[in-house]
């Protein structure tokens, strides 16, 4: 081979024509598949992949167009996802929506799974894609399979096929469906190969929704019914709250044999612990509404959540909150050592929850249930590209796509460390924190 193509040749594969070079240097780069840390690194961006990790003093000369990025000794994470989100209405206005986006993309949320679908969603997944809108990458179900939408079998399964053929990513589960039409439900899922995701009906019962596949069950709903041992009191009483009514009843022992069969049965949980430990625990309501993330609300918004609150916590004593809460977290520990999945969600915005900041928290609660932080932030990385079959996300390494978090401290230390963000990437395009700043300053203008 001549020289002068062999040089040609060598120089593409450096730096590829199609693309820009952004570089990252220097920086502390985390393996979500092992915990390993590799210091001091340059990590190479173009066409909005990762390309090449080399020693920061490895670092060749780069092209004159490249862009180098000062990681500040950073710890470099791959995005994160909110697994159990809620996107706004196109009724809300779109500067509403586009609110939303910012909060969850400035807290370093690159993915979200929007968990109440509606047409409008198709087209802001497209425009968030295409990077016509400035967010996370949304992964959409339809409209809602419940008790009010759903009347029959028969009408259960032509609502999954129009949903399927419309381009919905999943089928919303909420509550009220018959044993029959979520078994309509669940065979023509299969039939459309369209995954079906959420809540747990009563009718139907955690058995049935492992038997049939359920992708994810959310907020661990049916699991607080099956920790009631058969001879109670409250066994086959109707949950309220996720089961925080049949709290005194709960047998937390039999949260491994339900991990087991969780596992077994290949169903993923989206805890959304956060949910439970602001509206069903004993943090100061003081406490609570001063949080970070609370001085993007309306005032309307916070009374209203401080309202929901004190009506949940009323509705139970303070052992049976105490109950529920073990119950839930040891159950949440049994299933990451039984090996069923567990993803990041936190159900924002939900009460308590703002979007992007709840991520953080939930992170901190998925720790104090017993996971190592390493464990928590799967959670929200390497298992969401698994669970959706993504070889190519949720880890430092070439080939890998660029949806990345830059922290100031190493969050295996201390899982708080995620909350301490220098900058983001989307899909190759940094947000440094001055742009996230000027973001969020919008925002807490607004108020959402």
């Amino acid at each position: 081979m001549k020289p002068l193509v062999l040089s040609l040749i060598l120089l593409l594969l450096a730096f590829p024509l199609f693309a820009d070079v952004t570089v990252i240097k220097p920086v502390n780069t985390i393996s979500m598949e092992t915990g390993e840390v590799a210091h001091d690194r340059a990590v190479y961006i173009e066409g909005g992949r990762i390309t090449r990790i080399l020693a920061s003093e490895d670092l060749p000369s780069l092209p004159e167009d490249a862009t180098l990025i000062d990681g500040a000794n950073g710890w470099l994470i791959p995005g994160l996802a909110e697994m159990h989100a809620h996107v706004p209405s196109k009724r809300r206005g779109e500067q509403y929506a586009r609110d939303i986006m910012s909060l969850f993309l400035a807290n370093g949320v690159t993915t979200i799974r929007g968990m109440l679908g509606e047409p409008w969603h198709l087209e802001l997944r497209e425009l968030l894609d295409q990077k016509d809108w400035t967010g996370p990458r949304l992964i959409t179900s339809g409209p809602s399979f419940n008790g009010n939408t759903v009347s029959s079998p028969e009408q259960a399964s032509r609502r999954v096929q129009s949903q399927s053929q419309a381009g919905y990513d999943f089928l919303k589960l909420h509550p009220g469906l018959e044993a029959d039409e979520f078994q309509a439900i669940a065979a023509t899922a299969r039939q459309e190969d369209i995954p079906m995701a959420g809540h747990v009906s009563y009718a139907v019962g955690i058995e049935s929704a492992l038997r049939e596949n359920q992708a994810t069950i959310d907020h661990l709903d049916g699991y607080a019914e099956a920790m009631v041992p058969s001879g109670s009191p409250l066994s086959e009483t109707a949950p309220s709250w996720f089961g925080l009514n049949l709290a005194s009843e709960m047998d937390p022992a039999l949260a491994t044999s339900l991990a087991r069969a969780t596992a077994k049965a290949g169903v993923w949980n989206v805890p959304t612990q956060s949910l439970f430990e602001t509206t069903s625990g004993f943090s100061p309501m003081e406490e609570l509404l001063s949080r970070t993330g609370m001085e993007y609300l309306t005032a309307e918004l916070r009374s209203r959540w401080r309202d929901s609150v004190v009506d949940l916590r009323d509705r139970s004593s303070d052992a049976e909150r105490r109950n529920f809460l073990h119950a839930r977290r040891t159950l949440i520990l049994a299933l990451q050592d039984a090996g069923a999945g567990l993803l990041l969600g936190s159900d924002a915005p939900q009460i308590m929850n703002v979007p992007g900041f709840s991520v953080h928290q939930e992170l901190a609660y998925l720790v104090n249930a017993g996971l190592t932080p390493l464990q928590a932030l799967q959670s929200g990385t390497i298992n969401v590209a698994r669970f959706f079959g993504d070889g190519n996300r949720g880890e430092i390494a070439p080939g890998f796509l660029a949806d990345l978090l830059l922290l100031e401290d190493n969050p295996l230390e201390n899982i708080d460390a995620t909350t301490k963000i220098i900058g983001v990437m989307r899909a190759g395009t940094w947000f440094d924190r001055s742009k996230l700043d000027e973001m969020l300053s919008g925002v807490r203008e607004r108020g959402i």
